[in-house]
């Protein structure tokens, strides 16, 4: 089961009359049909993992190769283990999320490129259970990684992980380092192939990805970004348009406007 967190709902009226254009709604219907799930895991976290005898900066990554109508990653999900040590004292519940791009294809994540962050809080999740975040829509090609990186106290073991996942740990990577170090996890202190470790498995590391539609809050084709489209976005959103359901969920919610700020701000490619 997947936990989506709790955010406000837009309830404004919007002042604008006007009419979300058909292709996008039909592109944005597509989007959800054909959505592809990145899994590694079997869905059961049989054992958690984190640092003992030290505090460190943990990074925990699957491996994924892409899959032709999920190259544009809008959600990742988690499942969590605990933030508190053997005493019962609670680490930090701040997260970073990350999509990175591996240039050679190798699988290995010593090389690679840091794609989009996004920051997050741990959740308590349940046994078998995800908290799943919304990311800044990153385009994926080839090989990728997804990551969580946390600062962790010693004796905490937030990281879920999977010993009977079909892939024992192959696609599966753990960093420790003093500080965060995504731009550089081949100089990491502490690098573990979990195929190589004494407990293979996966971690409880999600993505979801959909078709890259190129430009999809250019709502009137033009090639350009200005006032008309984010007029067409707000009437689109208030009427509960598929072409404003920008994370291809079936709801209408903050993260659907928070995606349109955001591609509005990067422009069309």
């Amino acid at each position: 089961m997947r936990t989506r967190l709790p955010v406000p709902k837009m309830t404004e009226q919007s002042p604008f009359g006007i009419v979300a254009c058909s292709m996008l709604a039909i592109m944005s219907t597509t989007a959800i049909a054909q959505q592809v799930d990145y899994v590694l895991d079997t869905g059961v976290g049989t054992f958690n993992l984190g640092p003992a005898g030290f505090d460190a900066n943990v990074t925990w990554l699957n491996v994924f190769d892409t899959v032709p109508g999920g190259e544009l990653i809008t959600e990742i999900s988690v499942s969590y283990g605990d933030i508190a040590d053997n005493s019962g004292n609670l680490g930090s519940d701040a997260v970073t999320l990350a999509i990175l791009n591996d240039p050679t294809n190798d699988h290995d994540p010593s090389d690679a490129v840091v794609l989009s962050t996004t920051k997050a809080t741990w959740v308590d999740t349940g046994f078998g259970e995800f908290a799943t975040y919304p990311i800044e829509p990153t385009v994926v090609d080839g090989v990728f990684f997804v990551a969580v990186v946390m600062d962790v106290i010693e004796g905490a073991n937030p990281a879920s992980a999977d010993p009977n996942s079909p892939s024992a740990g192959t696609l599966s990577w753990l960093f420790y380092n003093p500080e965060p170090n995504l731009d550089d996890l081949g100089s990491s202190p502490f690098i573990l192939h979990m195929s190589e470790g004494p407990f293979p498995a996966a971690w409880m590391v999600r993505a979801t990805g959909v078709p890259n539609a190129g430009c999809p809050i250019d709502f009137n084709n033009d090639g350009m970004l200005d006032f008309f489209d984010v007029s067409a976005f707000l009437n689109a959103f208030l009427a509960s348009d598929p072409a404003a359901d920008l994370d291809g969920n079936g709801m209408f919610d903050f993260f659907d406007v928070s995606m349109f700020l955001t591609q509005y701000a990067a422009g069309c490619p």
